[in-house]
């Protein structure tokens, strides 16, 4: 209870102050309805464009990867999609301009082909800034994480589906129409909901590829207004916008089972909307999955795969390509980049962990609400929880600003703000992915905890956590990701003396020192791996619990102890049976 009204007082006062500050203020901020409205057509083109071109890459390549589960050799494909997910953007971006960029590969060898065939003349690529860019890098983000929801779906196809296809000789397309759509349907339009709320709340790849004015969005209209004009009215103005559009759009999108538990009708046998389903074993793949082998199926194949090698796998091999070289070295003996490390990488291990432990306690208290049927302090829970996907970094940043700019230095307090932001931020994401599997187990373990009167935190480290360990360090490895390259709230409190390292390409890539942001970036993706491995090490180790009795805490019944240091006994078969 006491998260729940600290999310929510959070909320409304972040919410007062920009009222009161607009009241004060009066006037517009200097903000023109034309200009309201060429960011908003601006915002809303550029994540239309962006959702549909993400959706039209994870469709095909989802349906091609479930296919070819079994494949040794898509092994690398499928590292580098899940390492997409987790990568900072100021990563992503880097990659994509020594790519695409007027000085990148992409134009490097058109020359080298015009100078070696002069008949060719191929024309060089238009600038990457603009639109192009943005929508590039929002597809290299977007269309992964669709691909990592919609694998499972397919692959969760009964064996009866596959085994019925292959009994009909349906071939490639027949199974795509048939079967692998129509498992996908019910998750396009959550999934094109949730991106397009990405992409609309955009700030570091519009900032860093949108070109100035021409592509811009809320976010980055905000941080100029704070930043560069420090006219507060008119971030004012941009934040409430930003929140009536997001919150308009989820309201819109929302289930009519949300409104239903309000009522005080509520399914129990309603799922849980997980942001990441669960990959099954390759060994429970059906190996009937894959249709017969025609010319078209593996040409249409082919072709999807190097479409996600170009789109996801290129930009981070060119990162690790113009990073990995003598400027790494100078990069690190910078004092500038190794405070900037050591700031972001604390801030990263406490927002991870204090978001995984918040995890755990809401997830406990969810399936303690569900068990006594207070649906609508379950709803106050989820809303809670929920309502800072609608509230991006930069519109909780600039409530922070006005809220305590005329109390305290809010440049000191600076590593205590993007801690609490990143914690406010990543707590939906710990939630909803830890809150389902704790129901789950909870019901499977309560009996026997009450039956042997296990304490609370034995049951939890040997009952508990051993089925949910995996979740738990996916957890926190994914939060510590997400904040080691987030780069909302530190944009608008950065300062000499407080930095993070996605600042620090940000700066060097604003100010053309592209292959010092290069090296940057790669120590940058090099220290997320790291922290997302670690979040690795940890689910195994919670998913080890000790086996041995002297492991065992005295506190725990002798008779469960034997239990669970005891090999299982096998019954002897009945004579008759034999």
């Amino acid at each position: 209870m006491l998260v729940v009204l600290a999310s929510a007082g959070f909320v409304v006062l972040a919410l007062a102050a920009l009222a009161v500050v607009g009241v004060q203020t009066g006037g517009d901020g200097g903000v023109r309805v034309a200009h309201i409205t060429y960011i908003m057509w601006s915002a809303a083109s550029q994540a239309t464009l962006s959702a549909c071109a993400s959706l039209l890459v994870a469709v095909p390549a989802s349906i091609v990867l479930a296919r070819n589960a079994h494949v040794p050799s898509l092994v690398g494909l499928r590292f580098f999609i899940a390492l997409a997910m987790v990568v900072p953007t100021t990563v992503a971006a880097s990659g994509i301009l020594v790519i695409w960029g007027r000085a990148g590969i992409v134009n490097d060898a058109i020359a080298i082909i015009n100078t070696l065939m002069p008949g060719l003349a191929l024309p060089p690529l238009p600038s990457i800034y603009g639109l192009e860019g943005v929508v590039l890098a929002h597809v290299f983000f977007n269309a992964p994480l669709m691909v990592r929801v919609f694998v499972p779906q397919i692959l969760s196809v009964t064996e009866n589906h596959w085994r019925v296809a292959r009994s009909l000789g349906i071939n490639g397309w027949g199974q795509a129409r048939f079967i692998e759509w129509a498992a996908l349907r019910t998750l396009i339009v959550p999934m094109l909901v949730l991106v397009f709320l990405l992409c609309f709340s955009s700030f570091a790849l519009v900032l860093m590829l949108g070109g100035g004015p021409r592509v811009t969005t809320l976010e980055v209209e905000i941080y100029s207004a704070i930043r560069i004009e420090f006219d507060f009215t008119k971030a004012v103005v941009l934040t409430w916008l930003q929140l009536l559009v997001a919150g308009g759009v989820v309201m819109l999108a929302l289930p009519v089972r949300g409104f239903a538990v309000w009522g005080g009708r509520h399914n129990p046998r309603d799922n849980d909307f997980r942001l990441i389903a669960s990959m099954p074993s390759m060994q429970s793949v059906s190996p009937h999955i894959k249709p017969p082998s025609s010319p078209w199926t593996q040409a249409g194949e082919v072709s999807i795969i190097l479409i996600l090698i170009i789109l996801v796998v290129l930009p981070l091999l060119a990162v690790v390509a113009r990073g990995g070289n003598l400027g790494l070295i100078q990069v690190l003996a910078n004092p500038l980049v190794g405070q900037a490390a050591i700031a972001s990488i604390s801030i990263a291990i406490l927002a991870a962990s204090i978001v995984l432990l918040l995890a755990i306690v809401l997830a406990e208290t969810r399936m303690q609400w569900q068990a006594q049927a207070k649906h609508r302090l379950l709803a106050s829970l989820d809303a809670s929880t929920q309502v800072y996907l609608v509230v991006p970094s930069i519109v909780m940043g600039t409530a922070l600003f006005i809220l305590l700019r005329g109390i305290a230095d809010m440049f000191a307090l600076a590593p205590l703000l993007v801690l609490t932001a990143n914690v406010m931020l990543g707590l939906p994401f710990g939630y909803r992915l830890l809150a389902g599997k704790w129901a789950m187990v909870r019901r499977r373990t309560a009996r026997l905890q009450h039956l042997y009167a296990i304490p609370r935190l034995v049951a939890l480290r040997y009952l508990i956590l051993p089925l949910v360990g995996r979740e738990c360090g996916f957890i926190f490895g994914l939060i510590a990701a997400l904040s080691m390259g987030d780069l909302g709230v530190i944009a608008l409190f950065a300062s000499p003396d407080f930095q993070t390292l996605p600042w620090v390409v940000l700066q060097q890539a604003g100010r053309y020192r592209l292959n010092e942001a290069a090296n940057t970036a790669l120590l940058l993706m090099l220290m997320t791996m790291a922290l997302f491995a670690l979040g690795d090490v940890l689910g195994r180790y919670l998913a080890h619990p000790p086996t041995t009795s002297n492991a065992l805490p005295k506190t725990l019944p002798n008779t469960l102890a034997k239990t669970a240091t005891k090999p299982a006994m096998t019954r002897k078969p009945h004579a008759s049976c034999e």
